[in-house]
């Protein structure tokens, strides 16, 4: 999800940089957590969730300039992704990042498992997307269910967008 829409071929580089400016954005927000310096999670809350398409698009001037033609299928990919994000009050869970020396660790698991138990305690359902086929059974482990899987326009990528609803 992070690489299509820059370029089939961006650098490892160019996605750090771009992961970069997310988590610029994001982390005066609020929406950050951190799981030390190995991994975080942008969780937007239900009042953020609702803005997210007004907090995402500032990062998109700082990001077109690594791409190849000038942001257009950014801009397009970004604005078909934002329009899943469900209208009621959700949590949604933007981007999870772990470092690849700390994957298998349960970092990642705990990043999620952190929102959805905010989630849950004010009885919101919560929301992702995401474009690996792998991360589905993990995502479904954790409570969340697939409620739609999309082929992102221009031969995008494969995207799945799950709900877990509150627990308890």
């Amino acid at each position: 999800m992070l690489t299509w829409p820059l370029h089939e071929r961006a650098s490892a580089e160019t996605i750090r940089d771009e992961f970069a400016v997310l988590l610029e954005v994001y982390l005066p927000l609020g929406v950050v957590w951190m799981a030390g310096t190995v991994g975080a999670a942008a969780w937007f809350p239900p009042s953020e969730a609702k803005r997210f398409a007004d907090l995402e698009r500032p990062t998109r001037d700082r990001i077109r300039p690594l791409t190849p033609d000038a942001g257009a299928r950014y801009d397009a990919f970004w604005d078909w992704l934002g329009s899943h994000v469900p209208d009621e009050p959700c949590y949604f869970m933007d981007i999870v990042g772990v470092h690849p020396t700390a994957r298998g660790t349960g970092v990642g698991r705990a990043l999620v498992a952190h929102g959805l138990a905010r989630a849950s305690s004010e009885r919101l359902p919560a929301f992702l997307e995401t474009g690996n086929p792998d991360n589905v059974p993990l995502y479904e482990h954790l409570g969340f269910r697939l409620v739609k899987r999309a082929n992102a326009p221009d031969r995008g990528p494969t995207i799945w967008f799950m709900r877990a609803d509150p627990q308890g």
